[in-house]
C-alpha cells in the first residue's frame, strides 16, 4: 500500500502546474458545448411535421430524464460540469413537467404514471424524456439488453392514447431497440450531450437549430439481428470475434437486413436534392463531384456521405464502406457544387498475408446519399490503378490468375516451360471454363506434367 502510494505522491510532484492556472472563460465553453450538442443531435423521426414544435400549443414534458438527465458517460469518463443545464430548466416557460416514471427502479409507479397520464390528456403536445439510467451503462459490465426499461416503455403506450402529439426525446449512450417507435410521431436522439444538454435539446425541438446529426451506428430492430449475438460471451476466458470486416452498418447492408434507423441516418426540417454526379479518374486519385440543393425553406446543414462498392477484388468485402463525407450549409433555394477526391487507399484492403495494403484495377461502384441506405446518386467506375500484385504463386494459385496476370515475371515463366502454350490450347477448348477455376496442381488432368508447372511456379516467384 506505502509503495502504490508513494509512487502517486512522485507522479504529482513530479507533473504539478508550476506558477498560476492559466485561467478561462468557462461560460464560452459552455457555449461551445451547447453549440457542439446542436450539431450533433440526431432527428430520427419526424412524421406530420410534429417538430418543430408549435409555440402557440399547450406543452407537457414528461420523464424524470428531463430533470436529472443522462449528459456524460459511466465510470472514469465522469467529468465535473461547469454548469449543467437540464432541459427541464431550459423548457418554454409555458410548458408544465411531469415525472412520469422513476429511475431508480423499473417498476411502474402508479401514482406518478397518473398524472403524467393526466396532464398529457390536457395538452396539445408532448415531450416525453426516455432512455438508460446510468446504471444500465457504464465501464466494467456489458449490457444484456437493448431495451428501455419498462416502466418507460409502459408510460409511453398510455401517453399515445390520450394524445397523438407525443415526441420522445431519448438520451442514451448506445443503440436502443424501438418495437414502439410507431407510436411517436417523433424521435430525437439526443445521445449523451454534455452539460448544456438542456439548452441543446430544446434548441432543436422548438427549431431554433435545424437537426443535422447523423448515426454514427445502426439501430438494429432487435438485439439477436446484431452479428456478434450468436457468440457474445458465449466463452467464459476468451471472446472471438467472427464477423470479421462485416462489422455494424457493412453487416446489415451487405445482408440487406432491415434496421430500425441505418447508419448516417439523421432528418431535418429542410430537405435536400443530389443531381449532377461525375465521377473522374485521376491516375491516383478519384474526382467525386455533384450537387447539393436546399429544396426547403429553412437554412440546413447535410452531410452528403460518399461509399465505395469494391466489386473487383477477390477476398470478402462489405457492399459498401464510407470514404468521406462533408457537412454542407445550404439557405433556401441554394445549391453547391461539391468536389472531393478520394485517394488509392479508398479503394485499397489490407493483405495479411503480405502484411500490406493493396488496391486492385477493376470495377467499383461510387454511391453518393444521406445515409448508407438513402442512396442517391451512383455510377461505376472502371478504375487503373497500375500492375495488379499477384499473391506468391504456389500449386493452389487458379489458373485464371495466371493467365489473366500482365506481369513480365508471370509472361517469361510461362514462356520458359512452355506451360503457356499448353495452357493457350486447353483454354480454346470446350472445356476452358473448367479448366480457368481449378488450381493448378490440378493441371495433370490436362495431360500437362506436374515438373513443368513445378518449374512454372519456381520462377514465377523468382
Amino acid at each position: 500500500m506505502n509503495k502504490s502510494a508513494l509512487r502517486v505522491l512522485r507522479m504529482v510532484a513530479k507533473w504539478q502546474a508550476k506558477g498560476a492556472v492559466e485561467s478561462y472563460d468557462k461560460d464560452a465553453q459552455h457555449e461551445f458545448a451547447r453549440k457542439v450538442a446542436d450539431d450533433s443531435i440526431v432527428l430520427l423521426k419526424n412524421e406530420h411535421h410534429e417538430l418543430p414544435l408549435d409555440k402557440q400549443s399547450s406543452l407537457a414534458v414528461i420523464g424524470e430524464l428531463a430533470a436529472r438527465p443522462r449528459y456524460q458517460g459511466g465510470g472514469s469518463s465522469h467529468v465535473n460540469a461547469h454548469q449543467v443545464v437540464t432541459p427541464l430548466a431550459a423548457m418554454p416557460q409555458t410548458a408544465t413537467y411531469a415525472q412520469g416514471y422513476g429511475l431508480a427502479s423499473d417498476a411502474v409507479d402508479d401514482e406518478l404514471t397518473a398524472a403524467a397520464v393526466n396532464l398529457a390528456r390536457q395538452s396539445q403536445q408532448v415531450v416525453y424524456f426516455m432512455g438508460y439510467p446510468e446504471e444500465m451503462e457504464s465501464e466494467g459490465f456489458d449490457k444484456t439488453t437493448i431495451d428501455l426499461p419498462g416502466n418507460q416503455v409502459d408510460l409511453l403506450n398510455q401517453l399515445v392514447q390520450v394524445n397523438h402529439h407525443v415526441t420522445v426525446a431519448l438520451q442514451n449512450g448506445s443503440v436502443v431497440a424501438m418495437p414502439w417507435a410507431d407510436q411517436a410521431n417523433a424521435i430525437v436522439e439526443t445521445y449523451l450531450a454534455g452539460e448544456a444538454v438542456g439548452e441543446a435539446t430544446w434548441d432543436i425541438l422548438t427549431g431554433k437549430v435545424n437537426p443535422s446529426g447523423k448515426l454514427s451506428e445502426t439501430f438494429p430492430l432487435r438485439l439477436a439481428d446484431n452479428p456478434t449475438y450468436p457468440t457474445f460471451n458465449s466463452e467464459q476466458n476468451e471472446e472471438n470475434y467472427h464477423e470479421g470486416l462485416f462489422v455494424g452498418y457493412r453487416y446489415y447492408d451487405s445482408k440487406q437486413l432491415p434496421v430500425r434507423f441505418p447508419f448516417g441516418h439523421g432528418l431535418s426540417y429542410t430537405t435536400f436534392s443530389y443531381h449532377d454526379l461525375k465521377v473522374t479518374d485521376n491516375d491516383d486519385q478519384v474526382q467525386v463531384e455533384f450537387q447539393l440543393t436546399n429544396t426547403g425553406d429553412m437554412p440546413g446543414r447535410e452531410v452528403a456521405q460518399i461509399y465505395v462498392g469494391n466489386r473487383v477484388s477477390k477476398v470478402e468485402k462489405p457492399t459498401k464502406e464510407l470514404r468521406d463525407f462533408v457537412k454542407v450549409s445550404l439557405e433556401p433555394g441554394q445549391s453547391k457544387t461539391i468536389c472531393r477526391t478520394l485517394e488509392r487507399r479508398a479503394f485499397a484492403w489490407y493483405n495479411p498475408a503480405e502484411k500490406r495494403w493493396e488496391a486492385d484495377n477493376g470495377r467499383y461502384e461510387i454511391y453518393v446519399g444521406s445515409s448508407v441506405e438513402d442512396i442517391r446518386l451512383q455510377q461505376s467506375l472502371d478504375y487503373e490503378l497500375g500492375q495488379d500484385p499477384l499473391q506468391k504463386v504456389t500449386a493452389e494459385t487458379y489458373v485464371v490468375d495466371i493467365v489473366n496476370h500482365q506481369s513480365p515475371k508471370i509472361k517469361s515463366a510461362l514462356e520458359q516451360t512452355g506451360l503457356g502454350r499448353q495452357l493457350t490450347a486447353i483454354l480454346q477448348s470446350d472445356s476452358a471454363q473448367i479448366f480457368e477455376n481449378i488450381p493448378l496442381r490440378s493441371l495433370v488432368m490436362a495431360d500437362i506434367d506436374p515438373q513443368v508447372v513445378q518449374k512454372f511456379i519456381e520462377l514465377a516467384n523468382i
